[in-house]
C-alpha cells in the first residue's frame, strides 16, 4: 500500500523512517489548510471591516445632511428673535457661561430654558427639501416672502439666520429656508414654535435667590399683624417675635422654599425709581402690604421683598425686590400664605 514501509534485510528499507517522512506530509498539509483558512477569514473580516466603515461614513454624510443647522448649541454666541409684528423682540448674549438679555430690556437670562430651547432648534432635523429655488409666487404660498418669525445666531463671529414661513396643510409642518439660501425645507412645526418666543420666556423669573439651608434671619411686617422675627444658628431655629420661642424647622423651611421656588408672574417694565410717589400709591408700594427681609450665609446684604396691593386683573400682587427696581406681580397664592402665617412657624408643644 501508498506510504507504507517495511523493512528489507537486502534494501535496508527501514519502516520508521518512512513512518516519519509520512507524518511530516501530513502535518504539512494540514497546516496549509490552517493557513488558508486564517488568510481567507483575514480577507473577509477585512472586507467585512471596510463595508462597516463605508457604511459608516454613508450614514455620517447623511446624518449630516439631515441637520438643520451647522453648529451646535455650545458654540452659539448670542442669538436675536424678530417677528414681523413686533420687530426685534429679544436679543441674548452669552457670558462667562451665563445667559443675559441686552435688547429690549438687560436682565439675566433663564440658563436651564435657553438651553433647552436652543437645543430644540439647533438639533433638529430637516424633513426634507421642498425646492433647491422657489419662485416668488411659491414663497409667497408658504410664507416665507414676508416671514413671520426670524432668528438669528451668532457662531465664531458669523451670522445664520432662518427665516420661519407658514404652517402646512396638517399643521404639524412648517416651511422654513436660511438668509442667503435659495433652498426651501420643510421642518416640523415644533420647530418654529420654540422659535417663536419672547422677553418672559427667556428671562430668569426667580424672585429672591436664597438658600433656605442657610438662613441666617428672617423678619416679616405685615400690616395689621405682629412682627415675624425667625433666627438660625447652627442647626438650631428661634422665634423671636411675636414672642421668644423653638421655632418648627420643618413649618419654616416650608415657607422659605415657597419663595426661593416661587417664579414672577408678570414684568411691568417700569421701575420704582421711575415712577413719581403717586403712580406708587397705584401699586401700594409706598405703604406695603407686607415686608419681608432675608439675610443667608452667601451675602451681608439682605435679600428683600416688598408686596403692595393686588392686581385685580392679573390675579396678583404688585411686588418690588431689592434685586431689581423694577414693579413686578407675584402669584396671589404666595402672598396668602404670608398673610396665614400666625402660629404654625412656632414649634408646637405638644
Amino acid at each position: 500500500m501508498l506510504g507504507l514501509c517495511h523493512y528489507s534485510p537486502i534494501t535496508g528499507d527501514d519502516s520508521r523512517v518512512c513512518s516519519h517522512r509520512s507524518h511530516q506530509v501530513t502535518w504539512l498539509n494540514s497546516a496549509r489548510k490552517t493557513l488558508f483558512w486564517f488568510v481567507a477569514l483575514l480577507l473577509v473580516a477585512g472586507g467585512l471591516y471596510f463595508f462597516d466603515q463605508r457604511v459608516a461614513e454613508q450614514e455620517q454624510v447623511l446624518e449630516e445632511n439631515l441637520k438643520l443647522f451647522p453648529f451646535t448649541v455650545e458654540a452659539v454666541d448670542e442669538f436675536s428673535i424678530h417677528s414681523e409684528q413686533d420687530g426685534l423682540r429679544v436679543k441674548v448674549i452669552r457670558r462667562e457661561g451665563r445667559w443675559w438679555l441686552t435688547e429690549p430690556v438687560a436682565a439675566k437670562g433663564d440658563d436651564a430654558r435657553i438651553e433647552s430651547i436652543l437645543s430644540n432648534i439647533v438639533l433638529a432635523r430637516k424633513d426634507r427639501t421642498l425646492f433647491d429655488q422657489a419662485d416668488a409666487a411659491k414663497l409667497q404660498e408658504l410664507g416665507l416672502e414676508n416671514p413671520v418669525l426670524e432668528m438669528t445666531f451668532l457662531v465664531s463671529g458669523d451670522e445664520t439666520t432662518i427665516l420661519f414661513g407658514g404652517a402646512g396643510p396638517t399643521h404639524n409642518v412648517a416651511y422654513a429656508m436660511f438668509s442667503g439660501d435659495p433652498r426651501v425645507y420643510r421642518i416640523h412645526s415644533d420647530v418654529r414654535a420654540e422659535a417663536d418666543k419672547g422677553i418672559y420666556e427667556l428671562r430668569d423669573k426667580s424672585l429672591l435667590e436664597f438658600d433656605p439651608v442657610k438662613l441666617r434671619r428672617f423678619e416679616m411686617d405685615r400690616r395689621g399683624q405682629p412682627r415675624l422675627v425667625v433666627e438660625h444658628d447652627e442647626g438650631r431655629w428661634h422665634l423671636l417675635e411675636p414672642g421668644k420661642a423653638k421655632a418648627s424647622q420643618e413649618n419654616v423651611l416650608e415657607g422659605l422654599f415657597m419663595i426661593k421656588d416661587a417664579e414672577i408672574e408678570h414684568f411691568l417694565g417700569v421701575t420704582s425709581g421711575e415712577q413719581e410717589s403717586s403712580d406708587l400709591e397705584s401699586y401700594g408700594l409706598p405703604s406695603p402690604r407686607i415686608r419681608i427681609s432675608i439675610v443667608d450665609e452667601q451675602r451681608k446684604e439682605p435679600y428683600v421683598l416688598i408686596i403692595g396691593d393686588k392686581d385685580r386683573v392679573r390675579r396678583g400682587y404688585f411686588a418690588v425686590t431689592n434685586r431689581s427696581e423694577e414693579i413686578i406681580v407675584i402669584a396671589e397664592e404666595l402672598v396668602n400664605y404670608f398673610l396665614s402665617v400666625k402660629d404654625n412657624w412656632r414649634e408646637s408643644q405638644a
